[in-house]
């Protein structure tokens, strides 16, 4: 039974003997204060509970530390965000929860935090960025609402899963926690139930017994082959639900078919195939409770529509309806634990860190988008003693999936934003896989306007740096012109950030082998910010989603310009490559072509590539190696490009297989005038 109502009031009392007796006000569940403006950093709810059945239990989502009293007796205290605080209620009444999410104080924050919060803790991207006000509008409160389950004597309370691939099929170990109040001997059915598609439910009854007391319970349930859990671009996820029935009570949880493991080159095995990672990191909200089904659904479409088959839930675990959605469109999760930058060096600390990891892959766990567990992004001084210490609990608690100890700054290459120039991802920083990269964009200008106000335009830098905006490394590394207008400095922001994902990821694919995939920074904006995302918050795509887009393409064709400015008759082109992340070979008809103001075919024919194959199909220098017959044969495009008017220009290219246009990409070139007599011989 799910409260949908609760009695609130913003209030630091220590207990509810202090609280007062006016100001409560009704709210919808769930709820975070700072939806509504407050800047408080304890809330209180009030429940009125009945009494019903033999045994109730509270589920209760919140953030950050919960205490809860019914009818003025303390129950007990919960720490976490992330995972429900399950609690037997002796009796109906009265039920008074008190959420406190405090600021951690100056000196212990940001350096060393107590709360595993990750990216709701701290960092660039929430209100504040990384200044003295980056824990400014809070969490706190019930995010996710509150259950009350009604339960026998014999109660179930969770249910997990594990798959191991077998010769002949797949063995399910079926988890399950009982909270029994005598020994007990019950009947327990399973149920496998396909989900997306049309199929027979598998059904299995078995005896279930135990003594007193709450513990999990097991059951091995052998199965033969069954339809596979896929990306998206391979076939179909195909989704079961797994339902457990005891004592009156029934649980479900989703399951999917399917091996990961990475090989000895870094490689993502998925069923046993090497996959390519076209990713992007997520963190789709500041707010859980403000996230629904209908947009995580959007976001999963288009993270899709980009053509990208994975995603890093960045530094924090999200909203339950991002993991469902990825279950059902068949995208993978780089699952981060909420630890972000520095945190307390005890041994306290320790302890409670290794819990949460624990909670988080019995509440995740079932999901089969979920292929990794990572410790830690981006560590300080806790790089080689919380890393690997929580890895290996990750790996104890789930051997059957890869775990990673952190995703180090040395995997995060920014080129042309905080070092260097893009053109240095030529170097394919980070390999074999880069999970970050990028450069900030301003969303669109009437977003600013409505969100910045008075400070958008001219620009209030003070107010943008809260926003997140990095001044620094948008004028003096990317070199973006303010420009004479609001619209105008939009333009100039996103078409830089468009210009460098889609140079550093034709690079990352053209490096295949080396590289094993690349997750961009980042995807959509959790709050009114202005970051690396490439969708801001209202879900309206900047240009440099639209380049994401064509660069990660299953299906690639990549130029390589001769030079960006070059004299008439000069060649546009230096090398040619095709990308294919299809399990299956293609044939492709490829198109290339000068246009401007007058256009130029150059080249068009055929092209066979072998399942996952990356192949460069041209080379300017083995047009000079060739036989002198052959370069006779290029004499007509010669003569033609050294007719060309001087001017701006596109190398445009198109791979097509029969009816349907997989890659399309566009070089901006100039041609210019010869310095001397004669123009250019090649």
């Amino acid at each position: 039974m799910r409260r949908e109502k609760a009695l609130f009031l913003a209030h630091s009392a220590e207990g509810p003997e202090a609280l007062p007796g006016e100001g409560w006000r009704e709210v919808a569940l769930p709820h975070q204060w700072t939806l509504e403006g407050l800047e408080a950093e304890v809330g209180w709810y009030r429940l009125e509970l009945p009494a019903l059945g033999p045994r109730r239990f509270l589920r209760s989502w919140g953030d950050y530390y919960q205490e809860a009293w019914l009818n003025g007796v303390y129950l007990g205290r919960h720490e976490g965000y992330f995972f429900p605080w399950l609690l037997e209620l002796p009796n109906g009444g009265e039920l008074l929860l008190r959420v406190a999410a405090p600021k951690e104080p100056l000196g212990q924050w940001p350096r060393f935090k107590r709360q595993i919060k990750g990216v709701f803790g701290q960092h660039d991207c929430r209100p504040g960025g990384t200044t003295e006000r980056g824990q400014e509008r809070g969490t706190g409160g019930l995010w996710g609402g509150v259950e009350v389950w009604v339960r026998e004597e014999v109660a179930l309370l969770s249910l997990a899963h594990r798959l191991v691939k077998t010769p002949t099929g797949w063995r399910l170990w079926v988890r399950l926690l009982v909270d029994a109040k005598r020994p007990f001997r019950e009947r327990t059915r399973l149920s496998l139930v396909p989900e997306n598609f049309p199929g027979e439910a598998l059904e299995k009854e078995v005896p279930l017994e135990g003594e007193a007391g709450r513990a999990w319970r097991e059951v091995v349930w052998d199965l033969p082959e069954m339809p596979l859990w896929e990306v998206w671009e391979r076939g179909l996820p195909h989704l079961f639900r797994l339902e457990a029935r005891l004592a009156g009570a029934s649980l479900e949880v989703p399951l999917g078919f399917r091996t990961v493991e990475v090989d000895g080159e870094g490689w993502l095995l998925l069923n046993g195939r090497r996959l390519f990672l076209r990713g992007t990191n997520v963190i789709p909200t500041q707010w859980l409770a403000g996230y629904t089904e209908a947009l995580a659904q959007k976001d999963v479409a288009l993270v899709k529509e980009a053509g990208l088959n994975a995603v890093r839930v960045h530094a924090h675990v999200t909203h339950p309806a991002f993991y469902r959605a990825c279950d059902r469109e068949g995208v993978l999760i780089w699952q981060d634990f909420p630890l972000q930058w520095g945190y307390a060096p005890d041994e306290a600390f320790a302890r409670e860190a290794l819990r949460q990891a624990r909670a988080m892959v019995e509440v995740l766990g079932a999901h089969p988008s979920i292929y990794l567990w990572c410790a830690q992004n981006e560590p300080t001084h806790n790089r080689r003693t919380l890393g690997p210490l929580l890895a290996a609990a990750l790996k104890a608690a789930d051997p059957t999936r890869p775990a990673k100890e952190a995703s180090d700054f040395r995997e995060h290459p920014y080129p042309g934003w905080y070092w260097g120039h893009y053109r240095d991802f030529l170097a394919l920083p980070g390999a074999p896989l880069p999970s970050e990269f990028g450069a900030q964009a301003l969303p669109r200008a009437e977003l600013l306007r409505r969100v910045l106000g008075e400070a958008a335009w001219p620009p209030r830098w003070e107010v943008y740096a809260y926003h997140n905006f990095q001044p620094h490394e948008t004028f003096r590394v990317a070199g973006v012109e303010v420009g004479g207008s609001l619209e105008e400095f939009v333009e100039n922001s996103q078409a830089y950030q468009a210009r460098l994902l889609e140079f550093a990821i034709h690079a990352y694919r053209r490096g295949k082998g080396r590289v094993v995939g690349y997750f961009q920074f980042m995807f959509v904006e959790p709050w009114e910010g202005i970051t690396w995302a490439v969708v801001d918050v209202e879900r309206v795509p900047k240009e440099g989603y639209f380049a994401l887009k064509r660069a990660s393409s299953p299906v690639l064709l990549s130029l390589v310009p001769f030079r960006e400015r070059l004299e008439v008759g000069g060649p546009p082109l230096m090398e040619a490559w095709l990308v294919n992340d299809l399990p299956r070979p293609l044939r492709l008809r490829v198109h290339l072509r000068l246009e401007g103001e007058v256009g130029l075919d150059l080249w068009q024919g055929e092209v066979a590539l072998e399942a996952g194959e990356v192949r460069r199909v041209f080379h300017l220098m083995e047009v000079w190696e060739a036989p002198l017959k052959v370069q006779a044969g290029l004499a007509p495009l010669q003569e033609a490009l050294g007719s060309l008017p001087p001017g701006a220009y596109r190398l445009v290219g198109e791979a097509w297989e029969g009816e349907r246009l997989w890659s399309r990409q566009e070089v901006a070139l100039e041609y210019l005038s010869p310095l001397l007599p004669g123009g250019v011989a090649w």
